[in-house]
């Protein structure tokens, strides 16, 4: 494979993508665990009400929405002997690692049982948004890097596949473990009650996973040149207006997101519909080989295949899928029998789109960079990779959000003496709904906005030869 021999005259080693891998897999340890059960754990182990933790979410979403853009606009206007991103980098992963673990600490902090107290969620509000603060700016840092830590293409092809890779390996590690833990304290409280898994969940992921994280600001290089001087922010805006591929994206990413509520009511699924967490993982299992697979298949698909095409098509097939999942599910949302098998399926074939879609956007948000070059002579990894995670960040914080007024406006119960209360058959229902319904609706509607995305074929090529040219005069000047 192109990543273990490295090309001719490629300026990326293996032994720097493996340290940016490292770092990519301790990032979504930690960011899995946070958009996974963070919601879960507020309402059901802190003991938070639903509506105040929809609310926090919800403004804390729309804080999202400002503020990886203005992150985005600050890495670009950054000038430093070691790049632009790498500070953000080296300065910010240390206090992320102790909002980590501060975001998971609350019950031994403060021990009023009220749903409503005033302390717990004034607690809740301060520790997530600082948090929310320093993810944001060392997560633009890092996928910007991305796209600067190389002018080649067959470097950057090489360092997204493998931290591709490594990412979903880390997003993962959550999916699989932390339904299997939840199972054994609910069965086990005598020996690890749910506050005390959450504290050493936090306490696991601040130090190990964003451990790993400093990596990427300690052992990778920015080699892309950048102008003098970054655009202003007006300029960055303006721009915005005017890189039609980055707005597609975006567009595309936006609607994406909200198929988001799917990953938040799955663990509510299995808990209070099927009856185990770890359902989730028996369901899960068949995407790994899947995805191992969806690599080996990476090369032939990208030779057939034009990147608006594998993007389109991926959302149609992800939304096809949660499609056929809910309409076998009206009749049997409640028998694991019939769901895990069907869940199982389902979740093989995303993994089997999974590569294809993530590496091939990544790679799309390289050339909308690229094309800010090609058009202002200036670059832009903040800005075009800041809006990209805005719309993940969305998934990550709105949709939570909604899922917590989602959960009060169905009838959802829950108890401060008890992670789990049983919930009635029309609840139970009214999960199954929004977590098959409402993905496949929304990853559909996210394929539209690639019918216009036209940065392709003769375009891009020309795009690319003529900053080739561009750099090679620059480098003899």
């Amino acid at each position: 494979m192109a990543f273990f021999k490295p090309p001719a005259g490629a300026l990326v080693k293996n032994g720097e993508i493996a340290a940016y891998s490292a770092a990519g897999v301790g990032q979504n340890i930690c960011y899995a665990l946070v958009t996974g059960y963070l919601m879960y754990f507020y309402i059901n182990v802190f003991h938070i009400d639903p509506r105040a933790v929809g609310l926090m979410l919800f403004i804390e979403g729309i804080w999202d929405i400002i503020n990886n853009p203005l992150c985005g606009m600050v890495i670009d206007r950054t000038r430093t002997k070691w790049g632009k991103m790498l500070p953000f980098l080296r300065g910010g992963t240390a206090p992320l690692a102790v909002f980590t673990v501060l975001l998971f600490a609350g019950p031994y902090i403060i021990k009023d049982p009220s749903p409503l107290s005033p302390a717990k969620i004034a607690y809740m509000f301060l520790t997530y948004f600082v948090w929310e603060l320093f993810y944001s700016i060392t997560d633009v840092a890092y996928w910007g890097l991305s796209a600067a830590i190389s002018p080649l293409e067959s470097d950057r092809r090489r360092v997204m596949t493998a931290v591709n890779a490594a990412v979903s390996v880390g997003a993962a590690l959550p999916a699989f473990t932390v339904p299997l833990l939840l199972d054994y304290s609910a069965a086990h409280s005598e020996k690890i009650s749910a506050s005390a898994l959450f504290l050493l969940l936090g306490l696991t992921t601040g130090i190990g996973g964003i451990g790993l994280f400093s990596l990427s600001g300690f052992c990778v290089k920015e080699r892309v040149m950048q102008s003098q001087e970054g655009a202003h922010f007006r300029e960055s805006i303006r721009e915005l207006s005017r890189n039609r591929g980055l707005r597609i994206i975006v567009v595309s990413g936006l609607i994406r997101s909200l198929a988001g509520v799917s990953g938040v009511f799955m663990t509510y699924y299995f808990i209070d519909v099927l009856g185990f967490a770890g359902f989730s993982v028996l369901a899960q299992l068949p995407s790994v080989l899947t995805w191992a697979l969806s690599y080996a298949l990476l090369p032939a698909i990208r030779r057939r295949f034009p990147a608006r095409t594998i993007a389109l098509g991926s959302n149609l097939l992800y939304g096809g899928i949660w499609l056929i999942a809910f309409l076998i599910g009206l009749k049997y949302y409640s028998r694991a029998a019939v769901m895990i098998p069907v869940l199982m399926v389902g979740m093989a074939g995303m993994g089997l789109i999974n590569a294809p879609s993530e590496i091939v956007l990544n790679e799309m948000l390289a050339d909308a960079s690229d094309y800010t070059e090609w058009k202002t002579g200036k670059r832009s990894e903040g800005i075009s990779f800041s809006l990209r995670i805005t719309t993940v960040k969305i998934g990550g914080t709105v949709v939570q959000a909604a899922a917590s007024g989602l959960l009060w406006l169905i009838g959802y119960v829950t108890a401060p003496d008890s992670a789990r209360v049983p919930q009635s058959d029309a609840v139970q229902f009214r999960i199954f709904v929004i977590l098959t319904l409402v993905p496949a609706v929304m990853y559909i509607l996210s394929a539209v906005p690639y019918f216009f995305y036209d940065l392709t074929g003769e375009k891009r090529q020309r795009m690319r030869d003529e900053l080739e040219e561009r750099r090679k005069s620059a480098e003899q000047n």
